[in-house]
């Protein structure tokens, strides 16, 4: 769903309480960033913005903060995740606080599955909204359209033909399938059928992600013949570069999630993958990462950014030495 058309949920106004559920769980995570925003615009808000997980945490847990006074600002934030995990039972301990919730609180239930007894509290004097996927093509067609503007980019018609016909249906994995593929193309605007062809469908796809997937797992020698292969194929550094940088971004978001408790499904469905596979595999690479190191990590990414732009070094030396510095950082 385009920026627009999730501003346009809180015009009225923000509510004391939502439910966000549904399969796109790509637009939920985007209206509540944009919530946030419009409760506190970029502040700092450690004290009045929590967040809970009903596989984690019981109601009254959940309660407890929504009724608590804020701290610095008008009103406090708590959201909590997969309340599909609690009982009937759970649920009907949050029906007296559905019914009349704090004025100086905003609490969002979120889950995949809807709980028809908490969207009936709700609607009594909250909202309750719908995040379904993209289901028809025309609604494919539009969401390619729209991501690829979200970067800058535009597809010839084939391109954009052969595009959908590699997308899913599924917000979050289309999402990163759009993201690859603009990257792919890196400044340039204009997107054609061989790019798709390249980035999604063969040509350098096996190569590069298989460059990525080494580094992620800490295997120096077989990351750096992947190079040398993806070079003397003729792909450009700073497309190699980008690449490596998004799966160490993948990786950030692995380790910042905790994969023990918040488990496969959940990582699966957070990055947007297609299978429990390839997080399973994500999450074993992330295990050779602290996440004390990420920052290290994208200070390496952009030195090399910067060097590949603008030294006069060899661009194959650039990112070999990028390899040795990220490997010296896996644990």
């Amino acid at each position: 769903m385009p920026a627009d058309g999730l501003k346009s949920m809180f015009k009225g106004g923000i509510a004391s309480l939502y439910y966000f559920h549904g399969e796109n769980t790509r637009d939920i995570d985007e209206a509540l960033v944009l919530l946030k925003e419009q409760l506190f615009a970029d502040a700092d808000v450690d004290f009045d913005c929590e967040r809970f997980d009903g596989q984690l945490h019981a109601p009254a847990v959940v309660l407890q903060a929504a009724q608590t006074m804020p701290f610095c600002f008008e009103r406090r934030l708590v959201v909590v995740q997969r309340v599909d995990a609690w009982t009937d039972a759970d649920l009907k301990k949050c029906a007296a606080y559905c019914a009349k919730p704090s004025s100086k609180t905003c609490l969002v239930f979120v889950s995949t599955p809807e709980k028809k007894k908490l969207s009936g509290w709700v609607k009594k004097s909250g909202k309750v909204r719908l995040f379904s996927n993209p289901r028809w093509d025309r609604d494919i067609r539009n969401f390619a359209v729209q991501e690829l503007a979200r970067h800058k980019k535009k597809a010839n018609a084939a391109a954009l033909e052969l595009l959908c016909q590699e997308l899913n249906g599924n917000a979050q994995t289309m999402a990163g399938e759009i993201e690859k593929l603009a990257l792919y193309c890196l400044d340039r605007q204009s997107i054609n059928e061989a790019d798709v062809e390249q980035a999604l469908s063969g040509g350098h796809h096996n190569t590069i992600f298989t460059l990525v997937d080494s580094i992620g797992a800490g295997r120096l020698v077989h990351s750096l013949g992947c190079l040398k292969q993806l070079l003397d194929d003729g792909m450009a550094p700073l497309q190699v570069l980008a690449m490596i940088a998004r799966q160490f971004r993948l990786l950030a978001r692995v380790c910042e999630a905790d994969p023990k408790r918040a488990g496969t499904a959940r990582i699966r469905q957070a990055l947007g993958f297609k299978s429990d596979f390839q997080a399973q595999k994500i999450i074993k690479q992330a295990g050779k990462w602290s996440s004390a190191c990420f920052g290290t990590v994208f200070e390496e990414l952009s030195s090399a950014d910067r060097q590949l732009k603008s030294s006069r070094k060899e661009n194959r030396l650039i990112l070999e030495n990028l390899l040795l510095r990220l490997a010296n950082l896996s644990g």
